[in-house]
């Protein structure tokens, strides 16, 4: 007998399955998100939007002091900033793991929607935030994951004709967002094109649908200048994209390796996705079946992409699971994990938002309170010592309460963002905003930090710095420790403070 799903039930179970993503991204994601520097850093580029506008210069170093460089996600950063001033570390978490976890819920009901049942539906959704989770911080590039994800949405809803030409035009506002919060925009476009292509070669549109979805394309395009920056965002887009030095020494960027974790994973859930597109065989694959294959292929180039294969993935699975062999023999065999399609609920009613935002609320207000609640009150946020220095953050903020406002200090660029939002009146040596550094400048830091590092001394005399902090257990750390002119200050586990002895 087929298990039925009322319009009710199938509400609570999209609310469920919110509820269960985002307690268990808090558990999970405790620390995670903080790893990165750039959580850090860009926490702090908000503040100064927030309090002084734009900067066009670098505001955080000694070394590119007056160079160009502008807060091309300023929108994200100045939401981030947000988040911090009214419950710190805990809310900015708290809206990290409520946006994954709408998305995964709201993906959840796309599968629902397609006749599987809430747990298989939970499961695969799962499978995929598992996969992509390697990739969770806390910064502006998440909203190119949810979105991704979004614009596939509506290629896939266009292709199934439940939507036209006027609700595709939504793609370029949407777009105009996207470009203020992440570059990542640029790949939206480009899998929107793709998409109008291929379905203008399978001639599956008319000649004036076609007409029409150039001009939506032309659109998002010209639609990524309304930014406050102007073609400045453009030009360090192109940094970015010309910068051939990250692919070699930047871990997010290295192109996929079988034999780390995130590459395994990537490969499983690519092989995955596979195995349920040879199910729909014989039938020709429709066009944005074919979309995630793209970007499992960008994957294999840099590794960064396969949180975005997953997004693009998961909504293209949630399509085509209902038109597979698989799913067929699921109903015929194992029919309580199928629902009739007279069952499936189309639209959701507020039982699954308010709640939702509801939970998010208490826990923004315990937060703001300083109320210490398991898992979503208070002090609930940490830093891992194994990536974060957080033995540093005394020695760090007493050192700079000594030294004038913007006085430099010598850093691994790992420590760039710590020393950003920690002791934000010194300036530093390195970050990870690569854009500013370039090609060149990234080259020119790896030679030091690991092949030459006694040029430390050289520039010394020319910038005046006498505190150093490097990455435990690195070229340039011992070459500090055995050079007779550092001196250790506090060791943690993630990095070490030095003092020049004069």
């Amino acid at each position: 007998m087929n298990v039925t799903l009322s319009p009710r039930s199938g509400d609570r179970a999209v609310l469920a399955l919110f509820v269960v993503f985002f307690i268990a991204l808090q558990f999970v994601l405790r620390a995670q998100p903080f790893s990165d520097p750039g959580a850090l850093w860009h926490t702090r580029v908000g503040d100064q939007i927030i309090a002084e506008g734009f900067m066009h210069t670098d505001p955080f170093t000694w070394s590119h002091a007056g160079q160009f460089w502008v807060p091309q996600q300023w929108l994200g950063e100045c939401v981030m900033s947000i988040a911090h001033r009214i419950g710190g570390f805990d809310t900015m978490l708290t809206m990290m793991n409520a946006l994954l976890a709408g998305f995964a819920a709201w993906v959840g009901k796309r599968f629902i929607d397609g006749g599987l049942h809430p747990l298989p539906a939970g499961a695969i959704v799962a499978l995929g935030m598992a996969v992509a989770g390697f990739h969770f911080y806390l910064r502006p590039h998440l909203a190119t994951i949810v979105l991704m994800g979004v614009v596939t949405a509506w290629l896939v809803d266009f292709e199934r004709r439940r939507i036209g030409i006027r609700r595709m035009a939504w793609l370029i506002p949407i777009c105009i967002l996207w470009t203020n919060l992440h570059g990542g925009v640029l790949g939206g476009i480009a899998t929107i094109a793709l998409a109008v292509i291929g379905w203008a070669i399978l001639r599956e549109r008319t000649a004036a649908e076609v007409f029409w979805l150039v001009v939506i394309i032309f659109g998002c395009a010209i639609g990524t200048l309304m930014n406050p920056l102007g073609f400045d965002m453009h030009r360090t887009w192109l940094r970015i994209l010309d910068n051939p030095a990250m692919k070699e020494f930047v871990p997010e960027h290295y192109p996929l390796n079988i034999a780390r974790t995130d590459g395994q994973a990537v490969v499983g859930f690519g092989a995955f996705y596979l195995f349920m597109l040879a199910g729909t065989l014989p039938r020709r694959p429709r066009v944005t079946w074919l979309l995630p294959l793209v970007w499992l292929a960008l994957s294999f180039m840099g590794i960064r992409h396969g949180p975005l294969f997953v997004a693009v993935g998961l909504i293209a699975l949630a399509d085509m699971l209902p038109e597979t062999r698989w799913f067929r023999l699921l109903k015929k065999y194992g029919d309580t994990f199928a629902i009739p399609a007279t069952a499936v609920p189309r639209r959701p009613g507020l039982i699954v938002w308010l709640p939702a935002l509801a939970l998010i609320g208490i826990a923004v207000l315990l937060q703001r309170s300083q109320i210490a609640v398991p898992v979503i009150g208070y002090d609930w946020a940490q830093f891992d010592m194994k990536l974060v220095p957080t033995e540093l953050i005394e020695p760090l903020q007493e050192y700079a309460k000594t030294k004038p406002d913007r006085f430099p200090i010598f850093n691994d660029a790992n420590a760039g963002g710590f020393i950003v939002y920690f002791a934000p009146s010194l300036t530093t040596f390195m970050d990870d905003r690569f854009e500013l550094y370039g090609d060149a400048g990234l080259r020119d830091y790896i030679d030091l930090m690991h092949d030459h590092p006694e040029r430390i001394e050289t520039l010394r005399k020319k910038a005046g710095f006498d505190r150093a902090i490097v990455d435990t257990d690195t070229v340039m750390d011992d070459y500090l420790k055995k050079s007779g002119r550092w001196k250790e200050v506090r060791r943690g586990n993630k990095a070490v403070m030095y003092e020049y002895v004069r």
